[in-house]
């Protein structure tokens, strides 16, 4: 009666052994330390490679990638002194295929406290490696491409607490407590200051990405014209979990952009104008106020097609774009054109 009852559980347990090994790509192994005997189950047969049925502990050792029979000691070297082993390491099948396994082993003692016998499971861990592998090149290529692209990267979390930032204390020469305090708008030149805060606030307020360009003071005491950018990165509920900038270094040999013949004063128009204030991310009122005129002239200059102001209030205008980077061309007779291009302020010229 008790053989009925056991035999109905035998065969559900090798079933769901079976299952288990199929499904989470597992193989179990067991290794009587007596006299070497050794069972492998279907499923480790199945991730070596190997044929079924077998038991040739010898021709599961020697799939060993040679780069990591060092672990193999290892791991043996624990087990005989009657430690667990954790380890992982790669094996070279006999298709020529290699994967990652992962085996965890303990050891059982016997009667006479000494090693009797070694369990042990090995899961196929190659799918979980790859991906591990192309996330790490994924961050690779970000990095190499934000260092080729960027003088700074900086992160600020959703309390306002900025991270560590090295690239821009090495830029700046500020202190990285000075950074963490928000210190980074005193870096910046006073005459850009109060537009650069601004706009900051405004995309904090908006949660919309934040753009300006301005003068940032770097270790050596020269001004160097930058473009800062920054964008919020949002929670599923479309809150802002934290924001991450860079700052191009606009001057560099690598950025800077040549000059090239600059338009007359006449061919000014309001289109450009409203054309050079949305690259520079700047609203009418600061415009005007870099250029000392009106907010009522700026905006009558851009609604219009022919010259509305006089010459010294355009001449004004034009000036305080051009300081701030903008440069008006003439790439054929009778058209005009614009460029951004990296001025530094006279200070950093002397």
């Amino acid at each position: 009666m008790d053989n009925i009852l056991q035999l109905p559980f035998a065969a559900s347990a090798t079933h769901m052994l079976r299952l288990i090994e199929d499904q989470a790509q597992i193989g179990v192994w067991c290794v009587n330390l007596h006299d070497s005997t050794t069972i492998m189950s279907d499923g480790l047969l199945r991730i070596a490679g190997l044929p079924h049925p077998s038991n040739n502990t010898d021709a599961l050792i020697d799939l060993i990638h040679p780069a990591d029979w060092r672990i193999r000691e290892e791991i043996w070297a624990a087990l005989m002194s009657g430690l667990c082993a954790h380890r992982e390491l790669r094996i070279v099948r006999p298709d020529r295929t290699v994967r990652w396994i992962e085996i965890k082993a303990d050891v059982v003692l016997g009667p006479d406290g000494q090693p009797m016998r070694l369990d042990g499971i090995v899961i196929d861990i190659t799918s979980r490696r790859e991906a591990a592998q192309s996330v790490d090149r994924s961050q690779t290529r970000y990095q190499g491409l934000v260092q080729a692209i960027a003088a700074v990267v900086w992160i600020m979390n959703v309390d306002g607490v900025y991270w560590p930032c090295p690239s821009w204390c090495e830029l700046t020469g500020q202190s990285e407590a000075e950074w963490r305090r928000g210190g980074w708008a005193l870096a910046i030149h006073e005459e850009d200051r109060a537009r650069a805060k601004q706009a900051w606030a405004t995309a904090l307020e908006r949660r919309e990405p934040y753009a300006a360009n301005y003068r940032l003071r770097c270790k050596d005491g020269q001004y160097r014209w930058v473009n800062s950018r920054a964008v919020p990165l949002l929670n599923a509920d479309q809150t802002v979990r934290e924001w991450i900038g860079l700052i191009l270094d606009m001057t560099s040999s690598a950025h800077t952009i040549t000059q090239p013949s600059c338009a007359r004063l006449e061919n000014l128009t309001g289109p450009l104008v409203r054309a050079a204030r949305a690259m520079l991310n700047w609203s009418i009122p600061e415009l005007a106020a870099a250029a000392k005129v009106s907010d009522s002239s700026v905006k009558r200059f851009e609604e219009s097609s022919g010259n509305v102001l006089r010459p010294r209030t355009r001449a004004a205008i034009r000036s305080a774009l051009e300081a701030a980077g903008i440069c008006f061309t003439v790439p054929s007779p009778g058209e005009v054109g614009l460029r951004y291009r990296a001025r530094p302020p006279a200070s950093a010229q002397d």
